[in-house]
């Protein structure tokens, strides 16, 4: 049979992990945004619909790349707060069984 053990430690470092990836993506999303309209289309009609197209595409609308990376982003982030919490309830949930295992203080009977 399979075990999965996580202790508070590796899961601290899991939720960093997961920050570090957040802010990278991050800096991606903000690169996007600077660089994301595009030019250079030429001289044809059809160059200010292609233009339009690619910064839509870009950093548009709800299916734009921008907020596919945020998407990303939001998920990760959530990711971290659940390892933190699990790395939480690890300890807590350690401590208890500790605290169940120790002999009762009986005013010394």
């Amino acid at each position: 049979m399979s075990e999965v053990r996580l202790t508070a430690e590796a899961a601290e470092k899991c939720a960093a992990a997961c920050l570090k990836f957040a802010d990278a993506v991050s800096q991606l999303r903000g690169d996007v945004e600077l660089d994301g309209t595009i030019s250079g289309f030429g001289t044809l009609p059809s160059r200010v619909a292609l233009n339009s197209k690619y910064t839509e595409l870009t950093s548009g609308g709800s299916g734009s790349l921008t907020a596919t990376l945020q998407g990303h982003i939001d998920v990760v982030t959530k990711l971290a707060d659940t390892f933190r919490r699990v790395g939480e309830q690890y300890v807590e949930t350690d401590d208890a069984a500790a605290a169940s295992l120790r002999p009762a203080n009986t005013g010394g009977r």
